[in-house]
């Protein structure tokens, strides 16, 4: 019985995907190619409210848009089935929604690309993939950048 991954993917200001998204997606093809699984490409916008009103803090307008639109176009392209998803949270809550979505589409995993080497500046408050790694009830693939 084929499943879902969810991948989870970032859009960073200027529009420049990093290393880690490349890396993860190319781990989701892998993994989805040889189990059938279809995959749900996954962009969280990240918004604030406050004194001037809701503001998105993640990423430009598009940006993240077209982040998943280039990422479906690609597994597609490789005989991966593939849809996007975008959707939205309060500043600090990425990881529950990427979680929401998991159990929303009764995904098998998540996979996601680490954007560091280390998790020193994120010790304080843990970033996403620390989260999830905390808190999924599923496994989580955490897949190293290609440098």
């Amino acid at each position: 019985m084929n499943k879902t991954i969810v991948l989870a993917t970032a859009a960073t200001p200027g529009g420049d995907p990093g290393q880690h998204i490349p890396a993860a997606a190319a781990m989701t093809r892998e993994l989805s190619r040889d189990s059938g699984d279809h995959v749900i490409v996954l962009h969280v916008h990240e918004f604030s409210v406050g004194r001037y009103g809701r503001i998105r803090v993640d990423c430009a307008d598009g940006e993240g848009e077209r982040t998943v639109d280039a990422i479906v176009a690609d597994l597609k392209a490789h005989g991966v089935s593939a849809e996007a998803e975008i959707r939205e949270t309060h500043v600090g809550h990425i990881a529950g929604t990427i979680l929401a979505a998991a159990h929303d589409h009764e995904a098998r995993m998540i996979v996601l690309g680490s954007s560091s080497r280390t998790d020193l500046p994120r010790i304080p408050l843990g970033g996403v993939a620390t989260r999830l790694l905390h808190t999924a009830t599923l496994p989580v693939l955490i897949v190293p950048r290609s440098d």
